[in-house]
Order: C-alpha cells, then sequence, then structure tokens
C-alpha cells in the first residue's frame, strides 16, 4: 500500500485535468457561517468561514457567490492575514439607473441588464466526476478573493489537503475536519451583513399593521442563487460538505419590539447599531412597529429551528437580552441549509404519536421526529402531523433507516409552496394545519407531508448526479409516498389513484419535453416539476410491475432499500450519496435479470403516450380469441390551449423549450384476463413487439368447454339472491362477484324506473363465449384503451371483476356513451351499493346528471332524489297520508358515505329541464340546505354547506346567457314559471349572504363560507344573472382580511372582467409587486396571467371597440368596413390552438391606437416592475409577460447633466479711512477678494458647422387622369368558382332568379404571369356579369389582361365592352378592343327626375397584426324582365341551377318600389349572355351618356367578360357572342317592364387564396 507521501508525490506529478467552462479548482470541505437576526432591520450580519482544498498551489485568486449584501472587504482573510477582495453585487443590476428612463417597451432593455440573474442552463459538472476534477461552480462569482496577501511575512507554500474518508465514523465531519492552519488547507474568513432583502429570507410579523408572531426563516429554490443571498458561499447544488452554523438571536419575544416586562425597566432598542438615529435607507423607526403585548407574550422564548442537529445554546456574554444557538450538520449543499427563528411551540410528535410497541419493534431504528408551530396551534400539528410518524416507522423497515438524526418540521406563514425540504428540516405552511373535526382535506395534506419526509431520504440525503437524473428523485419520493398511502388508505385507493393519474398524463403529455430533457428546464417554473411529479412515479410503477413477471426479481422496492442502505452506511462517500439513472437501470438489471432498455427509451428518452386500439373475435373454428391490436399515437398538432396553461405556454416558447420525439412504436408486455363462460378468469402474459408496426394480431386459446355453464351459475346466484342487499358490506365475501345486484325486485325496479336489456341484446349476450376481456389488467402501460366490447361486457366486468381499475373502466365507457336507460339503471345501481369504492359511486353520480333527458323522461334527476332520500333522508308521514322527507341529522363517521353525500347535490344541479334546472331539483336542494342539522355530528358541516350553496348557484345558471342586461331583470312577471324562477333566485342569494355573513362572526376553516360566497355570486354576475356589483368584492381587498379571502376577491374581479378598470389594474398591480407576502404576491401574479390570457384569446377586451364608420361618397356609393367575419373567425380559432398567434393577439389588443385608451396598464405594469418588493424570479417573470404584452422599441431616453464650470468675479474692496497716528504711517496692504459661482453649460463652446448634403432633387409627381370605377354583370351563379382542391359547392334549390358577380383579381400563382403586363388598377377592381358555365375541372391559369385605355361610366355600369376581363374566351383569344372617345359627362340636371338606386359597396379593413383580408363589395342592382330573356338562356340558366352552387349565391329580392319612368322601351343587348335591355333601362343613366330623349334615357348595352361565351365588341354595338367566335344579333327590346321590379344584390368576396379565374 503506497504511503501518504507517494500518493502526495504523485498527485503533485500528475498533470492536472482541464476544467470545464465555469468551474473553479478548489473543494470545499467544511463551511462555518455564524449569523445574528435583526428583527427591527430586517436583516442578518455575521461572518462565514470557508475551509478549502486546493489542489493548485499556485493559485492567485478564487471566487463565491454573495448576493444583496455588503461585505467588509477590508477584514477579508485567507488564514487569518488580511488579503484584497472585490465584490460586485449581481442584485445591483435589478435597479434601474437613475439616468435611464425605461417603460414597458424597453422591457428588453432591463432583460438584457437582469441576464446574469435569470434563471437559464448553467454549466453543470457529475458530481461523480467532481471528486476526479476537484472543482466547484460558483453561480456567481460576484466576490473575489486574492490567496496571498500584499505584504508576504514569509513564502510559505500551502500544502496540498489530501481528503480522507471517514468510513466507520458516523458522528458527523466535524470530528475529523477541523482545519488547522497549514495543514488542512485554507481558511477564508468573509464578514457581510445584508442590504435590502428581496430573495433568501422572509421576516413574518415586523411590519407595520402586521399582527402576526414575528418569526423569520430561509427561502429555497431549485436552481442556485438563493443560498448566497444569505450568506456568502459556493452556492453550487453540487458541491456537498459539513456544516457549522451559528445563530444569535434575542431570548423572547418582548425583546424583539424592545418591550420589556412591567417589573422591567426600558431598554435601548435591540439593533445592530446602538444608535437611535435613522439612516438614509433605513426602513423602520426606533419605535416598536406594533402594539403593546400582552405580559404572557412577553415571556415567550424565541426559539431556533435549524438544519442538523443542536449542539450548544448559550446566552449572549455581550448581551444577556440574546442568545447564541449552535447546530451542526452532516455534508449538504448550501440550498439544502435551512432555518427558521420565532416564539415556536415544540411538540415532540415520536412521543406522542408512538406507541411503546412500536417503539421496540424499531428499536435504533425509529427516528426522532419533531415539530414546530407558532402559539396555539400545537393541537392542529398533533392531529395533522400524526401520519408523518406512521410513515417514519414505515419507511425504516421497508428502505432502511432515517439518514439523519433527527427530523424537524417548521409550520410558518406565507410560504409560496406547501412544503420545503432541507436538512433534516421541513419548513410547511400553517395552510397544511387543520382541526380534528375537518376531514375533506386530510388525505391530501397528509400526501404533502409525507411526501416532505421522504424528501429527506431522496432529495437531500440522496442528490441526482446531474440535472438530467432529476426524475429519478422525484419518481422515487413520490412512489415511496403513495406506497405508504397505499398501507393508510388502502388498495382500492392505491389503484384507482393511479388509474386517475394515469388518465391525467394521457391528456397532459402532448408537446412536452421527456422525462430525460425535463431536468433541463425545471428553472423556467414550478409547472415543469408538476409535470415531472405526474408521470416519473407512473414509470416506476409500470417498471415495478414489469420487473415482478420475472421470477426471483424484488422489484423496485428493494431496489429503493438496496440505495438507502448503501448511502447510510456511508454519509461521507459522495457516490454512494448521489444517483446517476444509468446506475439505477443497473441496479435493475443486475437484480431481476431484466432489460429495461425497451422502457427507458420509450417512458424515459421518449415523450407521449400510446392510444391502442382492439378488437376481439371468438373463434368458433378454433376455439381461439382473435385479438388484434392497432397502435396510434398522439398527433404533433397543437391541441387547444387553455387559461391555466397560458403562462407555462409563454414560457416554454421564450426559453426555447421544444416538445419529445414520440416513439414510433411502444412496445413491451401486457396482461390480457379472459373471464370465460364458467366465471373463471385467465391470465394471457403476451407482448407487443417492434415487429407489430402494422397491428398486433393475437389468438389465445379458449379453455372453457360448455358455455352453459355460465347461464347455470348465474340462474342459481338469482334464486338465492332473494333479498335486497343494499346492507350487505365486505365481509360477505359469497356475493362479492355481484356487485350491483340490488334493487331486482319488481317493486323496486317499477318505483325506481329501472330497465333492462331487450330482447335481441338478451339473445346476443347468450350467444357470447366469454363474459368480459380485460386489456393491461396489471397496470403495465400508461395507455388510452379502446375496445369495441358491447355494453353488456362492461357491465359484466363492473358487477363481478375485483379490480376497482376495472370498475372504473367500465363506467368511463358508459360516461363516454349516449344517453340511454340500461345505462342509468347501470349507474343507480353502482350507487346505491355500498360495496363500491366511494369514488366509483361517485363517478356514477356525476354521470347520471346526463341522464336527465327528455327523451328518458328525466329518470336521472328522479334516481339521484330517491337515492339520496334512501340513504340520507328521513321518511315521515303526514296525518293526511302525505309523505316528507326532510334531511337526516349529518353523520359523518362513514367518509364513503359522505363522499357520496356531497356529490350528490352538485350532480342534482347540473340536470337541466327546458334550458333550467327543474323546480323540483332547486326546491330539494334549498331543503337541504335550510334543514341542515349538524349538532349530532362529530365533525363539522363547513365543507358540505360549501358545496350546497355552490350546488344552488350552479341551478341558477340557465344554459343559454342572456345577451342584454341580466336575467333577473328580464324575467316576465307574467309568467307563473319566471315568478317562480325570480322568487327562488332572490331566496338563494339570501342565504349566500347570511352563511356570508355568519363567517364573519363565527370564523369557519380558512374562511371557506366567505370565498364559496364570493365565487357563488361572480358566477351568477358573469352568467349574467344578477346585475354585475364589484363592490361586492372590493370591500375584502383590504390588508386585514385573510389572505386566501383576498384573493379570491382578486380572482373574481379578473373573472368578471374587472381588469379592464383602471382603479382595478392598478391595485391588483400594486399588491402583485408591494404585497409583504410572497404567497400573495405569487397567486395575484398568476390571477393576473388568467385575465392576460382572457384577452389573448378573445375572451375579453382591455379597452373598447370602436363604433364602426359608414362612409358615403358622392356617387351614393355606401362604404361599410367591418373587421371580416371570416377572417376574425379563422384568426379567432387560430389563438386558442398557438401560443404565437395569441401572442400576437394579445399585442393587437393592447397596441390600437397607440396605447390611448389604456395609459393605466402601462404605467402601472411598469411600476410593478420597478417595486423594490419582489425577488429576481419575480420581476422576471414580469419582464416576460412586458415582453409579450408590447411590443419592443430600440429606444433609450437618458437624462444627462450639464457640465458644470465656475465663474470668477472681483469683488469691490471698500477701504475704511485709517486713524491717524502720531507715530510713522503703516504702509496700505494691497488685498484681493474674488467670488467664485457655480454655472450649467447649455451650449457647446463652439457650434461645429456641418455641411449637410443637398436633398436629393424629387421627381414631379405624374398627374394621372382618374379612373372611372368600373362594373361589369353577369349572370353567373359563382363568383368564386370551384377551388383546385375539391368539387364545387352544390346549388341551393328553389331560387329562380340568381345571379353571381365575380370579381377578378390576380392570385398569389398569378405574379410571375403579370410582371410583363401592367393592370390598370379600374380593371382589377371592375366586377363581370358572367353567363353560367361550370366546368368540371378547373381552368388553367389565366393570362395577363391586355392594358387598354379604360372606358365606362365614371359611377355605376360600363358602357361598352372596354372593360377586360382577366379571363380569355373560351374558344380563342379575345381580339383587340377598338378605341372609342370617351363620352362628355352628362349635364347635372340630365336625369334628376329618374329614381337613382343607392350601390352598396361593403369593403374590409385590415388591421396591422391581423391576416390579410381581402375586400368584399356588396352591389344593389335592379333587374326585373327575366320573363324576357331568351328560352335557350332561361334553359341554360334552369339547367345550371341543378348543378353545384359557389359560396357566392345571391338571391334576387323582390320589392314594391315604383319606378321613376316606367315608359322606357329602350332595348339595348348584353354580349354572351343575352339579357334584356331593361336591366339597363332600371338603372340610373350614367354620367358619361350623351344620349338623350323626351321618354327615356337609353343605356348602353353591357359588356360580358365571360371566358368561354363573350367576345369583344366592334364599334358601338352590342352583339352575342357564339361558340365559335361569330356575332348574332339580339332579339328586339319587349315591351316596357311592368311596375314590380326585383332587387339584385351582389355580394362580392375575394378569393381567400389563388385559384384559377372563372
Amino acid at each position: 500500500m503506497p504511503s501518504a507521501a507517494d500518493a502526495q508525490a504523485a498527485l503533485e506529478s500528475a498533470p492536472a485535468p482541464e476544467l470545464p467552462a465555469g468551474c473553479e479548482p478548489y473543494i470545499v470541505f467544511r463551511q462555518e457561517v455564524e449569523l445574528e437576526v435583526d428583527f427591527w432591520n430586517r436583516s442578518v450580519s455575521g461572518v462565514s468561514t470557508i475551509h478549502l482544498f486546493l489542489p493548485d498551489k499556485e493559485l492567485e485568486e478564487i471566487s463565491f457567490d454573495a448576493r444583496q449584501c455588503d461585505i467588509d472587504l477590508d477584514k477579508v482573510t485567507v488564514d487569518g492575514r488580511k488579503v484584497k477582495a472585490s465584490f460586485s453585487d449581481p442584485y445591483d443590476l435589478m435597479e434601474i439607473p437613475q439616468h435611464w428612463q425605461l417603460g414597458v417597451h424597453q422591457n428588453h432593455v432591463m432583460m438584457n441588464r437582469m441576464r446574469p440573474l435569470r434563471p437559464h442552463k448553467r454549466p453543470e459538472v457529475p458530481i461523480l466526476q467532481k471528486e476526479d476534477l476537484i472543482c466547484s461552480i460558483p453561480a456567481d462569482r460576484s466576490l473575489k478573493v486574492a490567496l496571498r496577501p500584499d505584504d508576504p511575512v514569509e513564502d510559505d507554500a500551502r500544502r496540498v489537503l489530501k481528503i480522507k474518508s471517514a468510513k466507520g465514523n458516523k458522528n458527523g465531519a466535524a470530528d475529523n475536519s477541523e482545519p488547522d492552519g497549514d495543514k488542512n488547507g485554507v481558511k477564508i474568513c468573509i464578514p457581510f451583513r445584508s442590504k435590502h432583502i428581496r430573495d433568501g429570507l422572509h421576516f413574518v410579523g415586523v411590519s407595520e399593521g402586521d399582527t402576526r408572531y414575528p418569526h423569520v426563516y430561509t427561502r429555497h429554490s431549485l436552481e442556485p442563487g438563493t443560498a448566497s443571498c444569505i450568506f456568502p458561499c459556493v452556492d453550487d447544488p453540487g458541491s456537498r460538505s459539513p456544516w457549522k452554523i451559528s445563530i444569535k438571536c434575542p431570548r423572547t419575544l418582548g425583546d424583539v419590539f424592545n418591550q420589556p416586562l412591567a417589573t422591567q425597566p426600558a431598554a435601548a432598542p435591540l439593533s445592530l447599531n446602538e444608535s437611535r438615529k435613522r439612516k438614509a435607507g433605513d426602513a423602520y423607526p426606533s419605535s416598536s412597529p406594533r402594539p403593546p403585548l400582552e405580559e404572557e407574550d412577553k415571556l415567550r422564548e424565541m426559539t431556533v429551528v435549524c438544519s442538523g442537529n443542536l449542539t450548544g445554546e448559550q446566552i449572549d456574554p455581550q448581551n444577556d437580552r440574546k442568545k447564541i444557538m449552535t447546530f451542526e450538520c452532516q455534508p449538504a449543499a448550501a440550498q439544502h441549509i435551512g432555518f427558521a427563528v420565532g416564539p415556536f411551540e415544540h411538540i415532540d410528535l415520536w412521543a406522542d404519536c408512538r406507541t411503546e410497541e412500536a417503539d421496540e419493534r424499531l428499536g435504533a431504528n425509529a427516528a426522532k421526529i419533531h415539530a414546530y408551530c407558532l402559539p396555539g396551534r400545537d393541537e392542529e400539528v398533533r392531529y395533522t402531523c400524526a401520519p408523518i410518524v406512521a410513515a417514519a416507522d414505515s419507511f425504516a423497515p421497508e428502505f432502511g433507516k432515517y439518514p439523519f438524526e433527527s427530523y424537524k418540521v417548521c409550520f410558518v406563514e406565507d410560504m409560496v409552496s406547501d412544503t420545503v425540504a432541507a436538512a433534516s428540516l421541513s419548513l410547511c405552511s400553517t395552510r397544511l394545519l387543520y382541526p380534528d373535526d375537518i376531514i375533506d382535506p386530510e388525505i391530501e395534506v397528509t400526501r404533502k407531508l409525507v411526501h416532505a419526509l421522504a424528501s429527506q431520504y431522496f432529495g437531500v440525503h440522496i442528490v441526482p448526479n446531474q440535472r438530467s437524473d432529476t426524475w429519478l428523485i422525484v419518481g422515487i419520493q413520490w412512489f415511496m409516498t403513495d406506497l405508504f398511502m397505499k398501507s393508510l388508505c388502502g388498495n382500492n385507493w392505491y389503484r384507482f389513484h393511479l388509474k386517475t393519474m394515469a388518465d391525467k398524463l394521457i391528456a397532459a403529455d402532448v408537446n412536452r419535453p421527456s422525462l430525460h430533457d425535463l431536468g433541463q428546464y425545471l428553472h423556467i417554473g414550478e409547472f415543469e416539476l408538476d409535470f415531472m411529479a405526474l408521470k416519473a412515479p407512473l414509470v416506476l410503477y409500470i417498471l415495478d410491475q414489469r420487473l415482478s413477471k420475472i421470477p426471483g426479481s424484488t422489484g423496485v422496492l428493494r431496489i429503493i432499500s438496496s440505495i438507502v442502505s448503501s448511502s447510510n452506511i456511508s454519509n461521507f462517500d459522495f457516490k454512494k450519496t448521489c444517483l446517476s439513472v444509468e446506475a439505477f437501470r443497473q441496479s435493475c438489471e443486475k437484480k431481476s435479470q431484466y432489460n429495461p432498455d425497451e422502457l427507458w427509451d420509450q417512458w424515459v428518452f421518449g415523450a407521449g403516450c400510446p392510444k391502442l386500439m382492439v378488437k376481439q373475435r371468438f373463434n368458433k373454428k378454433n376455439l381461439n380469441v382473435d385479438i388484434t391490436i392497432t397502435q396510434t399515437q398522439e398527433s404533433n398538432d397543437p391541441k387547444p390551449l387553455i387559461r391555466d396553461e397560458f403562462w407555462r405556454e409563454l414560457q416554454e416558447k421564450i426559453h426555447g423549450v421544444r416538445p419529445g420525439e414520440t416513439p414510433k412504436l411502444f412496445t413491451g408486455p401486457f396482461t390480457i384476463r379472459i373471464h370465460e363462460a364458467d366465471g373463471t378468469p385467465y391470465e394471457h402474459y403476451l407482448s407487443i413487439t417492434e415487429r407489430d408496426r402494422n397491428g398486433t394480431t393475437l389468438s389465445i386459446a379458449y379453455n372453457t368447454k360448455y358455455k352453459r355453464l355460465k347461464r347455470t351459475k348465474k340462474a342459481q346466484a338469482a334464486a338465492v339472491n332473494t333479498t335486497d342487499k343494499h346492507d350487505v358490506q365486505e365481509d360477505d365475501v359469497i356475493y362479492f362477484n355481484m356487485l350491483g345486484d340490488v334493487l331486482t325486485s319488481d317493486k323496486d325496479v317499477q318505483n325506481w324506473g329501472l330497465q333492462d336489456w331487450a330482447d335481441g341484446v338478451q339473445t346476443q349476450m347468450d350467444q357470447e363465449s366469454y363474459e368480459w376481456i380485460r386489456f393491461d389488467c396489471n397496470f403495465e402501460w400508461i395507455c388510452e384503451t379502446m375496445t369495441d366490447m358491447p355494453g353488456y361486457m362492461y357491465l359484466a366486468q363492473l358487477q363481478q371483476d375485483r379490480d376497482v381499475v376495472a370498475h372504473q373502466d367500465a363506467l368511463l365507457f358508459f360516461k363516454r356513451g349516449k344517453r340511454h336507460g340500461v345505462a342509468a339503471t347501470i349507474e343507480t345501481r353502482a350507487v346505491y351499493d355500498r360495496r363500491y369504492y366511494h369514488g366509483i359511486r361517485t363517478m356514477a353520480v356525476d354521470d347520471l346528471t346526463k341522464q336527465a333527458d327528455p327523451d328518458l323522461n328525466y329518470i336521472g334527476l328522479a334516481q339521484l332524489i330517491l337515492i339520496f332520500r334512501h340513504f340520507f333522508c328521513d321518511k315521515i308521514v303526514g296525518k293526511a297520508g302525505s309523505v316528507n322527507f326532510p334531511p337526516s341529522p349529518n353523520d359523518f363517521r362513514d367518509k364513503a358515505q359522505y363522499a357520496v353525500q356531497s356529490a350528490i347535490p352538485g350532480a342534482i344541479a347540473r340536470t337541466r329541464e327546458k334550458g333550467r334546472c327543474s323546480k323540483d331539483g332547486r326546491n330539494f336542494l334549498l331543503d337541504l340546505l335550510l334543514f341542515n342539522d349538524n349538532s349530532q355530528n362529530a365533525f363539522s358541516d363547513q365543507f358540505y354547506i360549501a358545496k350546497l350553496l355552490d350546488a344552488l348557484t350552479t341551478s341558477l345558471i340557465p344554459e343559454k346567457t342572456v345577451t342584454e342586461g341580466n336575467l333577473l331583470a328580464n324575467l316576465n312577471m307574467d309568467d307563473e314559471d319566471d315568478v317562480e324562477f325570480k322568487s327562488f333566485i332572490e331566496k338563494t342569494i339570501e342565504e349566500i349572504d347570511k352563511y356570508r355573513r355568519m363567517d364573519e362572526w363565527t370564523s369557519t376553516y380558512q374562511n371557506i363560507w366567505t370565498t364559496t360566497a364570493l365565487n357563488c355570486k361572480m358566477r351568477l354576475m358573469k352568467a349574467r344573472v344578477i346585475p354585475t356589483a364589484p363592490i361586492e368584492f372590493v370591500q375584502y381587498l383590504q390588508d386585514d382580511n385573510i389572505d386566501l379571502v383576498r384573493l379570491k376577491a382578486f380572482e373574481c374581479l379578473v373573472e368578471l372582467g374587472m381588469l379592464a378598470k383602471a382603479p382595478i389594474l392598478r391595485l391588483l398591480l400594486s399588491c402583485l409587486s408591494t404585497d409583504t407576502s410572497p404567497f400573495v404576491r405569487d397567486r395575484l401574479f398568476k390571477i393576473f396571467c388568467k385575465g392576460v390570457a382572457d384577452i389573448a384569446f378573445g375572451e375579453a377586451k382591455i379597452a373598447p371597440e370602436p363604433q364602426k364608420e359608414v362612409e358615403e361618397d358622392e356617387s351614393g356609393l355606401i362604404i361599410e368596413r367591418d373587421e371580416g367575419e371570416a377572417q376574425q373567425k379563422q384568426f379567432g380559432a387560430d389563438r386558442r390552438d398557438d401560443i404565437t398567434q395569441a401572442l400576437r393577439a394579445l399585442k393587437h389588443e393592447l397596441g390600437n391606437d397607440e396605447l390611448a385608451r389604456i395609459p393605466e396598464l402601462t404605467i402601472a405594469m411598469w411600476r410593478a416592475v420597478e417595486s423594490s418588493t419582489i425577488g429576481v424570479r419575480e420581476k422576471c417573470q414580469l419582464l416576460d409577460l412586458c415582453s409579450a404584452m408590447f411590443e419592443p422599441e430600440d429606444s433609450l431616453l437618458i437624462t444627462l447633466k450639464y457640465p458644470k464650470y465656475w465663474k470668477c468675479a472681483r469683488e469691490p474692496i471698500v477701504h475704511k479711512p485709517a486713524a491717524v497716528s502720531v507715530a510713522e504711517p503703516r504702509p496700505n496692504k494691497k488685498r484681493l477678494l474674488v467670488r467664485f459661482t457655480p454655472q450649467y453649460r447649455t451650449e457647446p463652446r463652439v457650434k461645429a458647422v456641418i455641411g449637410l448634403p443637398p436633398p436629393p432633387e424629387l421627381p414631379a409627381p405624374e398627374i394621372k387622369p382618374p379612373e372611372p370605377k368600373k362594373i361589369k354583370l353577369s349572370t353567373k351563379l359563382s363568383f368564386s368558382g370551384p377551388s383546385a382542391g375539391g368539387p364545387p359547392t352544390p346549388y341551393p334549390l328553389g331560387r329562380k332568379d340568381s345571379i353571381s358577380v365575380t370579381m377578378p383579381r390576380p392570385g398569389a400563382s398569378d405574379v410571375s404571369g403579370l410582371a410583363a403586363v401592367a393592370i390598370p388598377k379600374s380593371s382589377l377592381d371592375s366586377i363581370a356579369v358572367q353567363p353560367v358555365t361550370r366546368l368540371s375541372t378547373p381552368l388553367a391559369m389565366s393570362p395577363p389582361p391586355i392594358p387598354g385605355p379604360s372606358s365606362g361610366f365614371s359611377r355605376g355600369l360600363s358602357s361598352g365592352p372596354s372593360s377586360q376581363s382577366l379571363n380569355p374566351p373560351a374558344n380563342g383569344p379575345a381580339k383587340p378592343v377598338d378605341k372609342r372617345p370617351k363620352p362628355p359627362k352628362r349635364k347635372s340636371e340630365d336625369g334628376e327626375n329618374i329614381h337613382r338606386p343607392k350601390k352598396i359597396i361593403k369593403t374590409e379593413k385590415t388591421e396591422n397584426g391581423l391576416a390579410h383580408i381581402r375586400p368584399r363589395k356588396i352591389v344593389t342592382l335592379r333587374f326585373s324582365l327575366w320573363d324576357k330573356l331568351p328560352r335557350r338562356i332561361r334553359d341554360n340558366l334552369a339547367q345550371e341551377r341543378r348543378g353545384p352552387t359557389g359560396s357566392g349565391t345571391i338571391v334576387a329580392t323582390p320589392t314594391a318600389r315604383r319606378l321613376a319612368a316606367p315608359n322606357r322601351s329602350a332595348s339595348p343587348t348584353v354580349l354572351g349572355s343575352q339579357i334584356s335591355g331593361s336591366f339597363a333601362s332600371n338603372s340610373r343613366p350614367t354620367s358619361g351618356s350623351k344620349e338623350k330623349s323626351s321618354s327615356s334615357k337609353q343605356r348602353k348595352p353591357l359588356p360580358s367578360s365571360a371566358p368561354h361565351l363573350s367576345s369583344p365588341a366592334q364599334g358601338g354595338t352590342s352583339n352575342a357572342a357564339t361558340s365559335n367566335g361569330t356575332s348574332t344579333p339580339a332579339p328586339a327590346a319587349a315591351t316596357p317592364a311592368p311596375p314590380k321590379k326585383s332587387i339584385i344584390k351582389l355580394k362580392l368576396i375575394a378569393p381567400s387564396r389563388a385559384s384559377p379565374s372563372q
């Protein structure tokens, strides 16, 4: 064995390994911290002593972490000698420089400034490699310390320390690692004092107006940076060393506030500085910030609860009003060091809750458990924490001895999370405490407290090797927790809980990262840890199920036990106290002979959950059961966003979180259980392999030979079951396989309205060869399974299977199904039978609401009421024979029955009859509340009453919401039903207010009645049942109210859309950023995010929308501008599917009119960012929210001081006459008096003349004549034509007089074709009336039109064929058009007596940030001579009407308006369509027409641009184009038009995508 000198020489001769980026070449092997807590100034001070091991003796400087503190740089020493040190507080970056003037639009500037403080992916080195590399990773390196003084006394090279292992020593590292100057390395002492604490510590009860007991505790986070806010250290999760912590604090509560006893004289304040004078920045005066304490409270001892073991307690030698408590802790990271100081009461849980038998059985493995709480809550702690002792006694034999000497639980106020784990200490929120008469939160609270204990094993003692291994630590924590909850609550709870969590994971694991990658994103937010806590234990459970199938395997339980035992033996061996995924996988393979690589690749490195479609068929020929399994994965399409996930989606987008890769095929073993005809279950172990990519086909042998056994057994059971067995309990195992066999007598069937299967279904049931099939009955997959089994097989599964998961699957099948009387019967019997697990019964209760349907005669409502009357009401028969069912006195001893009793009122309230809850249902709920009796109950009914109030509120909300006003005001007082409903609403509101007022006098648990009443009022106002009254919630926003009530009031205001009100907005943001409670600030931020999400999703408006403007030009065109309804609907759907579109819509909503409507939001938002109360994480969250709400502006307004200079002036000297002296006269002294005056320079001394280049000459604007508007008419029935992707839409039947209008525009694909030819704007905006022709296939791309001078009317219809269409004729290219001189404008008096119809053109306005919206035009024209059309044209139109119709079909609506000139007899023709000239005579004359007549003014023929029938006209005549290109004259005009006319409304919509023109 080599000697120590040889090892030292080998270490010195070995080349130093290259360190990764961000590493420092040293290791901390011990740290000592001396703290003094100052409650007056809310600060701490002390000295941090760090003992280092330096492998490089030539190292000159090292770095540490320190935040929000002042370092006394002159007193920093290394081995007792003063050295140079430099410190730059990273928290100074949170302050905005005084000369910067920032706003919400400069949020990115502040984000860049705070980039070193923002959570990000920090460099990491696996813990297993740090022992070889000998390095640490400081978080900030803000404190730099030189290792050598400026004037060294002697050149003493430091020796390199070799860290010895602590094998065999269980007393702690303090016995072996006492530093000794030159022998054990470097000792660095850093004195410090905190300043303006934002993070790391939280003081309670010391602010003005806060009357709670004063105490302070540490705050923790997963990421480094929080521990260095308390004291200088190496804030590295992988740097673990022993600790010695000494905390000095006041002795008593009276000493904290400088309030001595009445028998003692007043003393000076307990401040770190003895002066009473306030300095700049001091937040508190020297006087007491709270009213005088009671004499009893003044004597309460202040206690320090800290990580480690208490090794000493003494009175401060310098001040007898202070005391010092010292603790020593085994190796832990700085982030796991926690403490709390306050007047805590101590409870020995291990002595009060552990029996002597359990103490003897456990022996040395029994953990000592202590609890600490504020005065007056010790009884609640004893009742709430009793399961912790049972959990510790369960963990010791199952997993191993508790790794620390004792376990402490301390309950404090204002904690953000419910529990926080530190070394041998758990800080818990007082919100978890509940008295012994409250039963509703006990399971949830117990699970959280047991998880805090499990975190001591894995998370504090055993840590992950690197971030990607975090999922394994979190999974083992919850795996241990649920195993204990199984022993406490039963196997049914455990299985039901796993199935519920699996269903929740299937819905949540969509576009989420894998478990392996999730560890890199835990710094983003707590939602990532919540998702990990959901998925990780389920993965370990399916791993345990697969390991258990291997013969001789011990499962995951024994693997965890071996890891804990190994770490307890070697507490100081980092290789034993850190866990990696690879080591855990190898351990599974070694101890079970199962290769988990398949599971690792799919569930650890992959993401998503599979969906299995299982089909089964009995093969009578081979007597096999053929099963086909088809597997599909969740698509990558984004799922609809919900308001609760808006913040998560935003954070993942900002930090670039990418979804994990979903495996194309999930493989692995699974179990199929077939219950054959004789009732015997047969399990078959099968698997899906890589060869089953196209589906899995399995053939399972059938065992039963005689199917008649099934019917015989059922007949025998029916003969025995002659009585009602709803009172039979679980000990009657003879009937266990036939659950739900209640209410079977004919009388019960008639009274309860029960139904059975139809005869055809009964026949089909008799022909089945097996009862039912269970897939994955051992829970080896996390998947969604869909089968084709009929309902009667699920009924058999519900009644005869022993597994609660089988019952859950059966009820989920009926829940997915349609309403049916048999389903209502099955669910009623499930609720009625008390042998079912209460979770199954409550599921059936919830689904019975669906069966209250008019097709079923509302049978579901009647059955719910009958069930409640049977179990929870008394039957009273009156003198006249009337029967009443008053509620029985409450008895909550049976908690399963209490769960059903609480669920039924909510289900009754959700039933609807004609849009409202029925009168019988509402009155039944009101009677339950009015006649509630809890006098004989041992438990409180506070939660039960809250559920009744919530159910009554639900019964008042109708299916359809009132659009105007409120329902209470719109009820018809002449209708008896409305009168009764109004009276019921008033009674319900009266009951809600009654319990709210009662809560003010007799406080309920966490003011549950007040919060429920506020929530009920909010729901009624949001549903427009009662008028909105924000004052009812504003009155609860005072600081004196409990935090939960204030938060509920803010939440109700946001739900009602009050975020758009400036006062509410300012108050919310002010409390969000200035409240002293971090819990309140955190919950208010989440509430504000929900309000912002409503704006992003279009559910709320921050500012009112402007009214639409209607414009009318000189020619009578009415222009209506809208937002584009179709595009708005599409945009509204996109913003709910994609976070990018949601953020785009959010900025659009908040950016209208340059924020002129919402200045309060921008100002209040930036004031919240500038708050001096919030911490780093909160400020980063607000900046991220600003980046999502407002567009960034790259501008920065800087305030600079003017240069200062001095002016000097000589002061005049006044000479006084000298006294006459006989002696020799004295010579006059020369004097010069100069006065200096400061001045500010506002202009430069020399103004530099900069020659600017001359501006470029702008070209003269080209003056173009105004282009007239053109309107082309067509008889075509579709303006958009068939799309390129499918057949055209069919025509609606029964429409006679319809034409379609198209607006030819170049599509996206026409750009190349239009590049060479310029298209006049007038031709693009023309309206073409085309004849009807439908093509089976889309036309080819249209060539660009031939440019030419446009002719026609300046307002109105076209007078000639010069308006060109973008489509070529069907039978050849278009002929050139002869140019005609533009006709002169008509005189203003022409046509004065002619009626001019208005043409309405509706266009769409394009807003910034929205999709491009193409304009729409609506033109109203008159046409009355349909009967004058040639027969050939009418036949063509009739034939086309029978074909498909486009989306632009317009119906001609007849009207009774009279013509201004009914005697017109002009007969122009329409090219290509043979429309009579009366069409023109019914329109107003154009301004360019010269022709005048005494009777009427003739209108020029209208051109046609149909590509298949029309051809350019020659001259001024109008000829119809034939199929071969020749022209034929049109028929003569008919007699004058009859007085009855028709109005044709033409609606033009530009196609949404490029398509061939028709």
